[in-house]
């Protein structure tokens, strides 16, 4: 871990989200801990597959800021907080950006796929927050088991998340699988590239 490394994008997106989904729950309810009901987030930033079909595609972003439930929000931005700070450290800026918009964004527009409108719309930072789980468990499992601290984050974000997957749906949800496996897919690629790297390395300097 490089400690001399500050993650501001981890900390940026999630003050962001903070802020953005208090601002949302205020305007539809009154209260920032209060229930945005989601017939009304499409007009806050919610993702519907209309939407991306009028060429609306900062809706990606935007989605992944507002939330039905701020205590679910929280959660949500507490996962990151713990995975993005201690991944950003170790594979930088990049590579976090694209945990962060690939799983959060893809996953978003697969929830839309699984209800009928006006309750189709994609919302939240759960899918992000199961990505960079996704990619951690990989990392965890290849580079860094007994790295604790990393599972500690990792089990925090995957298990309250499939208790409420379970409860609410009975199965794990669609969204939240496929952006748990793109993270998982990002992070292979990433441990391929930096073992080539050092494979190129250690040759030009043999």
């Amino acid at each position: 871990m490089n400690s001399n490394y500050k993650p501001f994008f981890t900390i940026a997106i999630c003050i962001l989200t903070v802020c953005v989904s208090f601002f949302v729950a205020y305007q539809i309810s009154g209260s920032i801990l209060g229930k945005s009901r989601i017939i009304y987030l499409a007009d806050y930033g919610g993702l519907t597959v209309e939407s991306i079909k009028e060429f609306e595609i900062w809706r990606f972003i935007t989605s992944q800021f507002v939330h039905v439930h701020q205590k679910h929000m929280m959660y949500n931005v507490l996962s990151i907080l713990f995975l993005g700070v201690l991944l950003e450290r170790k594979i930088g800026f990049r590579y976090t950006l694209s945990i962060w918009l690939f799983a959060g964004a893809i996953g978003t527009l697969f929830t839309t796929q699984f209800g009928s409108p006006p309750w189709n719309t994609g919302t939240g930072a759960s899918q992000a927050a199961l990505g960079f789980a996704g990619f951690a468990l990989v990392f965890y499992t290849v580079k860094f088991r007994r790295e604790y601290i990393l599972l500690a984050a990792i089990l925090f974000a995957i298990l309250p998340a499939l208790y409420l997957d379970l409860k609410t749906a009975g199965y794990p949800k669609p969204g939240h699988s496929l952006s748990f496996i793109i993270g998982s897919v990002i992070a292979v690629w990433y441990l391929y590239k930096s073992e080539k790297k050092e494979a190129v390395t250690k040759y030009e300097q043999s």
